[in-house]
């Protein structure tokens, strides 16, 4: 149903990075950002400086308002009414509803929206004890455990002594569709020049994943990540707020997944939007080790991870950046990448649609080797499990895997590791040439396994009190009575 009276406005400010492609009609609401089509609830637009280039989504899927991105139909339930796309708790009420606001960038709420009281419950910020983050001098940061942001080697290693990291990473919910393309990726055949499999870190959100799912990519010597419980859209969070959306994540992997809390290390903030110093000090606060919500620019050459001690060296693309010292929390950056436009974008799904298989292979080679041929700094693929919802680009990757995974004597590139945030973590702390990876503990697969695999999930029926609903879910975890949330990570 449609909300009518008793609305309340909650402007929410759009972000994205990304190419350009086809000049379209289309007015931008703002100069950046990725908008619905009005009218097709496949259709959207990416603006750029205000021009706006047409995309469709894969089959399958439908554009989220909420996401700024394809996702599963199940998910964004978009529909036609009065002769627009509409998404239920996503979108203005179209044309023809009354008191409709035109005013762009803006999400239309019932007053009695449970977010409506959370976020008024994060006005009253509480005062931060952060020390003001000064320049970063290389002499006074230094390896293993501070390193200023730049392009240079640690350690001034001879670029050709450092074996190229790829920097795998899925955003989103682990669902059956998504394990589906996981399996297909990391094959047995697939391994890196250590003879060990080829690894990527997964930052998981809650609704609709299957944690029986999670718990065996853990198991496989994956990482597990947080996204978020919860998603919504907030630029200004408490130190609380961000808890509450983190650490219950946190607890749910560790619950539901068996995942250690010491293994759950990292996070990327939902759509990107940095939290500031109050993101940064919950992360201090609870033992994380690195964030990677954070797009740099500077990819010619690009930037290798750094530390938050100091003032970040790179310009702030999305605020609100960190302004604060939190030593000894890594930053792994999302290094831009250069579209076939020529332009920018920080995810792979965020680049201008190539038209056919090759110019997704070419999207891939040619940023791959501006990393590769000149510093060697951490290559970032990030994308989404929608993202392979379009074979071709299914068919584009893998050939991409198979051509800097080959081994044979014809190789173009050697050397090249699939390896984990955590695990890129651990080389830059001690960085290690090529020749003596094979030692390099942090990298070997030797290990027992500190996840144990879940083979008989239980089917799990919830009540969803947010939703007034059933929601089910797996996991080899005794089932709760209540889906887990905000407030109840465990289901009580």
């Amino acid at each position: 149903m449609l909300a009518k009276i008793n609305l309340l406005l909650i402007s929410i400010p759009l972000m994205s990075l990304i190419g350009l492609g086809q000049i379209s009609a289309f007015d931008c609401p703002s100069r950046f950002g990725y908008f619905p089509d009005k009218v097709e609830c496949t259709k959207y637009y990416i603006c750029n400086f205000g021009i706006a280039s047409p995309q469709d989504c894969p089959d399958g899927l439908q554009f989220s308002t909420r996401l700024g991105n394809c996702d599963w139909k199940d998910n964004v339930k978009c529909a036609k009414y009065n002769g627009y796309a509409y998404r239920d708790g996503e979108d203005h009420p179209p044309p023809g509803t009354p008191e409709v606001p035109t005013t762009p960038g803006m999400l239309l709420y019932p007053l009695d929206d449970p977010r409506i009281t959370e976020i008024f419950a994060q006005t009253q910020k509480p005062k931060l004890e952060v020390s003001p983050a000064q320049p970063c001098i290389p002499s006074s940061c230094q390896l293993p455990n501070c390193r200023c942001g730049s392009a240079d080697p640690p350690n001034v290693m001879d670029p050709d002594d450092i074996p190229q990291m790829i920097l795998l990473t899925f955003e989103g919910a682990v669902t059956d569709a998504a394990m589906n393309i996981y399996e297909n990726t990391f094959k047995d055949t697939r391994k890196n020049p250590n003879n060990c499999p080829i690894r990527a870190t997964y930052f998981v959100s809650h609704e609709w994943t299957d944690y029986s799912h999670v718990q065996n990519l853990a198991n496989q010597g994956h990482e597990i990540a947080v996204s978020g419980i919860s998603l919504q859209f907030n630029r200004n969070r408490s130190i609380n707020s961000w808890e509450d959306e983190v650490l219950s994540q946190r607890k749910v992997l560790n619950e539901f997944a068996k995942i250690p809390v010491t293994e759950i290390v990292g996070m990327r903030a939902p759509y990107l939007s940095i939290g500031g110093d109050n993101q940064f000090q919950m992360l201090s606060n609870n033992g994380f080790l690195y964030d990677s919500s954070m797009p740099v620019s500077e990819n010619e050459p690009p930037f290798f991870s750094f530390t938050l001690d100091y003032r970040i060296n790179n310009d702030c693309m999305i605020d609100t950046c960190p302004n604060g010292s939190f030593p000894g929390i890594w930053e792994m950056p999302l290094v831009m990448w250069n579209d076939r436009s020529g332009d920018r974008c920080n995810m792979v799904d965020q680049c201008t649609d190539p038209e056919n298989q090759q110019e997704v292979y070419e999207l891939l080679i040619s940023n791959f080797e501006r990393h590769y041929t000149t510093n060697r700094a951490p290559f970032n693929i990030f994308t989404s499990a929608a993202w392979f919802a379009k074979e071709m680009n299914q068919r584009a990757f893998y050939d991409f895997l198979d051509t800097v995974l080959d081994k044979t004597d014809q190789a173009k590139y050697r050397n090249v590791y699939f390896v984990t945030m955590s695990q890129a973590i651990q080389w830059m702390k001690k960085p290690t040439t090529y020749r003596d990876i094979k030692t390099f503990k942090p990298w070997q697969c030797t290990d027992t396994p500190k996840v144990q695999p879940c083979t008989k999930p239980n089917t799990c029926t919830p009540w969803f009190e947010k939703n007034k609903e059933i929601r089910p879910f797996k996991t080899c975890r005794e089932c709760p009575k209540n889906y887990p949330w905000i407030g109840n990570a465990y289901g009580l």
